[in-house]
């Protein structure tokens, strides 16, 4: 990887502002490839469906050609800077990105968890609904898995029974790549290289992404458009929380373990938003 350019990966979970951020890189930072979710770019590999399960079993021999792939691909473009919005870095290349990336920065992009998971749960019924042929895909021991998703048999989901509902399942995802960017900065000392965004308050503000723009120091447009993408779910109003899903919030809560009750605690969360409604349902 050309060690001159500058490599940005959103650390994010889906449902998380990825694609207005991709948006906004594409029409205000200038001489920067800018990416979200690479489906239709020969040699640029998306990381969802297998490598997210390789990644989870820890199969290197399949990932790593994957990662280094991509790794290939970013420093092929002829660009100072290079960013990709996309939701599976954290599922499929946490685990290499210290080996791999050269030149990293990352935009951690974090919103309500509960927020977060009702989407996501809204999302993937939409797409079976739609019964998109590419949903799913077949993992290596024959297990049918949804592509966007992690496999079910991360670490953390061996707390919990399989009667969990989908709701709970996308709040342990949330908390599992919490805890994959907490780790990824940390094992790295890569704290000097993250810009870090409350979703739910600053994703839309001028001041903040002002600021993350002079972080990077990044070349922009004189005058920023501010007119960007939001990935809704057609057909869908509002992501609204119910009491129902509070109360399968606290059942997660009461089995979690403790360096994953730690990490809500601490910081960048303790300072978010959405952090006094989501302790409080910890706490009951």
């Amino acid at each position: 990887m050309n060690p001159a350019q500058l490599v940005l990966f959103a650390l994010a979970s889906g449902r998380s502002g990825t694609s207005y951020l991709a948006d906004f890189f594409l029409k205000n930072i200038t001489h920067c490839y800018s990416t979200h979710e690479p489906y239709f770019t020969p040699g640029n590999p998306t990381l969802f469906g297998k490598p997210i399960e390789w990644n989870t079993q820890g199969n290197d021999n399949a990932l790593i050609p994957v990662l280094e792939r991509k790794c290939r691909f970013i420093a092929g473009r002829q660009q100072p800077f290079y960013f990709e919005s996309n939701h599976a870095f954290l599922k499929a290349f946490n685990r290499h990105a210290g080996n791999l990336l050269r030149n990293p920065g990352f935009i951690h992009l974090v919103r309500n968890p509960l927020l977060v998971a009702k989407s996501e749960y809204v999302r993937e019924q939409a797409i079976r609904r739609l019964h998109l042929p590419f949903a799913e895909y077949t993992s290596d021991s024959g297990e049918r898995l949804f592509r966007w998703a992690l496999t079910g048999h991360e670490a953390l989901f061996r707390h919990y029974p399989r009667t969990l509902s989908r709701f709970q399942f996308y709040l342990l995802q949330w908390l599992e790549i919490e805890h994959r960017a907490v780790q990824l900065i940390r094992d790295n000392q890569w704290q000097d290289r993250v810009f870090f965004i409350d979703v739910d308050a600053d994703l839309k503000r001028d001041g903040v992404l002002k600021d993350m723009v002079r972080f990077f120091d990044l070349p922009h447009q004189d005058v920023f458009n501010l007119n960007l993408r939001r990935n809704k779910t057609p057909f869908m109003g509002p992501t609204i929380i119910t009491a129902q899903d509070q109360q399968e919030f606290r059942a997660i809560a009461r089995d979690l373990p403790d360096n994953y009750k730690a990490l809500l605690r601490a910081e960048p969360y303790r300072h978010c938003s959405w952090y006094d409604e989501v302790s409080l349902l910890m706490a009951d």
